[in-house]
């Protein structure tokens, strides 16, 4: 909805905000001074600098876990301090943004990943690692609330080209960071990787200061911090299982114990979710069929995506006579890992396209089956360059297509008033497939080696699991209709309201 604080700002007139607040002479001053151009600009950046932050550790992975002496299945709570921090912040902060000032919450989103990017470039351990990569997963926070800024301070014809920035712009920091690790490790210690996101943050943090306008709630609520205390100890419980399993035993009655508690944890909090007015997580959304399937995707492209940002690297650096690594420097690593990204922004805005000549299913499916070839092909690769480049490729085609075909059946078949909470499950499901994946990816990469090297049946084993993981999705995506068409509850609501208050 466009704020009619920035309304009044253009027209000069009294306008009220939706709680009745008469706008003052002096706040319609200030609000003059507000340049819609310069703010979209900021929320850009943000989401361009996290999402590269987010991306620049895998191609330096191998180089860091022998700087620090860990373990495959300890070097991959660096990727998943990040999604598992982010999966219970992010619906917990976009509540927030519901409920308090925007650009508030935006400024100590940064403030939070800039300390936690700190931290980490200061690390000398695994664990003081991983407890700056928990702060930095806070900013996976900062997608949805850049759609909720731009929301509130830009008029209606720019609110989908600002959006269209963001999702390019997401893409864009993943490349830039994927290239320019592979580059600064090569000349620099890999602690140098977070002194540039460092700055930049801290700069951006600045121009959110001065930039960006106060935008003030619709609405009040509650914060369902109870539901984020068992999300969170849930998924910690079930990955800090996952990490010691190859020193336990997969079978073991510890790890058997963690399974439990967690299933615990999690059924408490769908409890919780249930009977909230005002959940952190609408999980009732799940029973329409449409967005199961739907989170099943976005689940999968979580999974699959994080698997390879782990696997990938262990396996090309691995040296030739291995038989399966290629010997391939930090540098290397990352220009392997660069069409990912630039494969999702090529092939997302081609999804509309397909789905109006072979429709919706068809895409979805098309999608979940590029994941699935992505697997064999490193299954098949056999040391050969071109063979795991192009499976970067098709895991990225396959991002950019079922991401974009998931939230266009959503926007097709649920009414208005449920598209935002499907996006905050959506955020969180993908986040929780990701933690998955890696730290899975990492476990087994680590079971039954005796060097510090993974042997080959590991990373059968984690394709594997790709591939089984990717035929289960495909099956559900058959339950979908062949044909997505409009529903008439989702044609009778605006996306924007463009009313202004004349009064």
């Amino acid at each position: 909805m466009i704020s009619e604080v920035q309304s009044g700002a253009i027209d000069g007139n009294h306008h009220h905000l939706s709680g009745g607040t008469e706008v003052t002479l002096s706040n319609r001053s200030h609000e003059r001074s507000v340049n819609p151009t310069l703010t979209l600009a900021v929320v850009v950046a943000s989401v361009f600098a996290y999402k590269g932050l987010e991306s620049i550790l895998s191609p330096a992975l191998p180089l860091i876990q022998e700087s620090l002496g860990a373990t495959e299945a300890q070097i991959a709570w660096v990727i998943t301090g990040v999604l598992l921090t982010g999966a219970v912040a992010t619906p917990l902060i976009g509540r927030l943004s519901d409920i308090r000032d925007k650009k508030t919450i935006l400024l100590a989103v940064l403030a939070i990943v800039a300390t936690g990017t700190a931290v980490s470039g200061l690390s000398n351990s695994i664990l003081m690692l991983t407890c700056g990569q928990l702060l930095q997963g806070v900013g996976l926070a900062v997608v949805p609330l850049a759609f909720g800024i731009i929301r509130d301070t830009q008029t209606e014809a720019r609110i989908k080209s600002g959006n269209g920035s963001v999702i390019a712009f997401i893409y864009a920091g993943t490349a830039f960071a994927l290239v320019g690790s592979g580059l600064l490790v090569s000349v620099l210690p890999w602690r140098w990787l977070f002194s540039v996101p460092f700055a930049i943050i801290t700069l951006i943090f600045v121009a959110a200061w001065r930039l960006v306008p106060s935008c003030p709630p619709a609405n009040h609520g509650r914060v369902d911090y109870a539901g984020a205390t068992f999300l969170g100890s849930g998924m910690a419980v079930i990955l800090i299982g996952i990490t010691k399993a190859p020193e336990w035993g997969w079978l073991s009655v510890e790890f058997g114990a963690t399974v439990l508690i967690c299933v615990a944890l999690l059924t408490t909090f769908v409890a919780l979710e249930l009977r909230s007015s005002e959940p952190l997580i609408d999980v009732r959304l799940l029973a329409t069929r449409p967005l199961a399937v739907s989170c099943l995707v976005y689940l999968l492209c979580g999974f699959a995506t994080n698997a390879l940002f782990l696997a990938v690297p262990m396996l090309v650096q691995q040296p030739t006579a291995t038989g399966f690594g290629l010997g391939a420097s930090e540098f290397t690593t990352s220009l392997l890992l660069l069409p990912l990204g630039l494969a999702g922004a090529v092939v997302a805005p081609l999804t509309g396209w397909l789905d109006l000549r072979v429709g919706g299913r068809t895409t979805m499916l098309t999608g979940v089956i590029l994941a699935g070839a992505s697997f064999v092909l490193l299954l098949t690769a056999n040391g050969h360059f071109l063979m795991v480049m192009g499976a970067t490729i098709l895991i990225g085609a396959s991002g950019g297509i079922t991401l974009t075909q998931a939230m266009n059946t959503v926007a097709l078949t649920s009414p208005v008033s449920r598209i935002g909470a499907f996006s905050g499950l959506a955020f969180v499901v993908k986040a929780v497939g990701g933690t998955l994946g890696v730290q899975l990816s990492g476990s087994i990469l680590t079971t039954g080696t005796s060097t510090a090297a993974p042997t080959w049946a590991s990373f059968t084993i984690v394709f594997v699991m790709g591939i089984t993981v990717t035929a289960l999705v495909a099956l559900s995506c058959l339950l979908l209709p062949r044909k997505t068409t409009t529903t008439s509850t989702t044609g009778s609501e605006p996306l924007v309201d463009t009313k202004a208050s004349t009064d």
